[in-house]
C-alpha cells in the first residue's frame, strides 16, 4: 500500500497476466469460495474480480463460465467396471465423473450441452 501523506492509503497497482486472472477467477468458482474472500486473499477489490468473471463469461461461446475437473483414463472398459462414489455420465465411449456435491443445475447444464452435440 502507498501512503502519500494525504492520509488516504492506496494500494499499489499490480499488473496480472491473463493466466493469473484466469486462475483467480477459477478459484472464485470453487465450492465454498466467495468473491469477497478470494479478492481479499489476492489483494484486489471484489468489484474487480466480479468484472473479470463477467469478462470470462462473455468470452465463452454460450455464456457462463464453468470449470470441471477432467481426467483422461486410457482404458474405458476399466472405468465402467470400477466403483465411483460420485455421479457418472456416460455418453458413447466418454465417461464424465462429477463429485456428489455437484449441483442439480450444473448436472442439467452438462446434460443440455451433451444433448446439443448429439
Amino acid at each position: 500500500m502507498l501512503d502519500d501523506g494525504t492520509g488516504i492509503v492506496r494500494r499499489k497497482k499490480v499488473q496480472r497476466t491473463t493466466a493469473e486472472r484466469a486462475a483467480i477467477v477459477a478459484e472464485s468458482y470453487e465450492v465454498g469460495a466467495t468473491v469477497a474472500r478470494v479478492a481479499q486473499r489476492h489483494g484486489i477489490a471484489p468489484s474487480q474480480l466480479s468484472g473479470w468473471r463477467s469478462a470470462a463469461r462473455k468470452r465463452r461461446p454460450g455464456g457462463g463460465t464453468q470449470f470441471a475437473e477432467v481426467a483422461i483414463v486410457p482404458d474405458v472398459a476399466h472405468v465402467t467396471t470400477s466403483t465411483y462414489d460420485g455421479i457418472e455420465i456416460l455418453t458413447g465411449s466418454v465417461v464424465i465423473r462429477l463429485p456428489e456435491s455437484t449441483t442439480p443445475k450444473r448436472i442439467a447444464d452438462i446434460a443440455h450441452r451433451l444433448a446439443r452435440r448429439a
